[in-house]
């Protein structure tokens, strides 16, 4: 059955999601969206989980998608976390038996890492696709102070990444770590392309307590990246990894040279991996 709904998030903003639910779930995904993206563009994935007989409960993140909020925007990056735990929550009462997987791709990755880490006892493993605890090209440090600036003044301001990009392209060292935006995003209705600065500092913040607080991160995991990634740096994910201290844990390297690969012709095979993974854990 697919369903769609609201929720209300930790201080009230109207939060939407989208839902994948067999008759009799062996388990639940909550499936957790990258920066930009919203939770229609992994339907894909919610059909092929029912016929699996695992529910996925996907929202938009708040600034995203059909979600309240300021476009590309947070306050603090643990709104995400305290938004999660309300929907999980909400859901654990009617489905308080069945196993809880969170699986988060780039931005997604991130809030699942930092929920586990701030949360624990909620989910009984997690799946990571490139989770965006870096990003790939160095920020240069002006551009660096300019943000926590304008995050401090002007935390509202409205960005858009896109529009720099060819300034940036004209930079050498840039241009290999820009990709282009697909025409399938640019003709998505429902993506978002302005940022704020206070989203950048607190994106690159949560980064980098991720990356200090590994020994919270107690829970079985499988994570995906790709060694090419032109958005996420991969260093920062293998840290990640070997930094933990659980022994069931997994990852599974691609060198495609794709960071959404959930949306890509070739998805089939890390959809297959993420079913072999989790099936004998349900």
């Amino acid at each position: 059955m697919y369903i769609t709904g609201h929720f209300s998030g930790y201080d009230g903003v109207k939060l939407f999601y989208r839902g994948w639910i067999p008759q009799e779930p062996r388990g639940f995904l909550i499936l957790i969206h990258g920066a930009g993206e919203h939770s229609g563009r992994y339907s894909h994935i919610g059909e092929i989980c029912m016929k699996h007989q695992l529910g996925v409960l996907a929202p938009d993140l708040r600034g995203f998608g059909k979600s309240g909020g300021p476009r590309g925007h947070v306050n603090k990056f643990t709104d995400y976390l305290d938004d999660l735990n309300q929907l999980i929550e909400s859901f654990q009462v009617r489905y308080n038996s069945a196993p809880l997987f969170i699986f988060g791709h780039s931005l997604g990755g991130l809030i699942a890492i930092r929920y586990g880490q701030i949360y624990p006892h909620k989910a009984n493993g997690f799946i990571l696709s490139s989770p965006a605890l870096q990003i790939r090209f160095p920020l240069p440090v002006f551009l660096k102070k300019s943000l926590e600036f304008f995050s401090w003044i002007s935390p509202n301001l409205s960005i858009r990444p896109f529009k720099w990009m060819g300034v940036l392209k004209k930079i050498r060292r840039f241009d290999h770590y820009l990709p282009e935006p697909d025409l399938e995003i640019i003709e998505d209705p429902l993506f978002t392309f302005e940022y704020t600065p206070r989203w950048l500092t607190e994106l690159i913040h949560s980064g980098i307590h991720a990356l200090l607080d590994t020994a919270k991160f107690r829970f079985p995991l499988l994570c995906l990246y790709d060694q090419q990634d032109p958005i996420v740096h991969p260093d920062s994910i293998l840290r990640f990894w070997d930094s933990i201290s659980i022994q069931d844990k997994k990852y599974i390297m691609f060198e495609d040279g794709l960071h959404r690969r959930w949306h890509a012709n070739h998805c089939e095979h890390a959809i297959e991996n993420v079913m072999t993974w989790l099936t004998p854990r349900l």
